[in-house]
């Protein structure tokens, strides 16, 4: 446990990838943000995509691998901050 604790803390992510997921984001919460204000009702984003046609499944699997990245994301840095608590809290306890 210990190991993957240190595997874990010398691990660093793109910055990149955080804005490109705000930015995707952001961009879907405008979208429908702008649909709604002009016609009252949401637009149906899953028959949108649909309409593409074999692209549909390529802006999918995109999608997926980001909310998997930002997933794996979330827990590296959960991980990194309760060792970063453990480390403390061992030199802590050693002076």
């Amino acid at each position: 446990m210990i190991t993957m604790f240190s595997k874990v803390r010398g691990m660093t992510f793109s910055p990149l990838m955080l804005a490109i997921l705000g930015i995707w984001f952001l961009a879907n919460l405008l979208s429908q943000l702008a649909y709604i204000s002009s016609h009252g009702i949401p637009y149906d984003g899953v028959d949108m995509l649909q309409s593409l046609g074999p692209l549909y499944y390529a802006i999918i699997g995109i999608e997926l691998l980001l909310w998997f990245w930002l997933f794996f994301f979330l827990i590296i840095k959960l991980v990194k901050h309760f060792s970063d608590l453990q480390k403390t809290k061992s030199d802590t306890v050693n002076y």
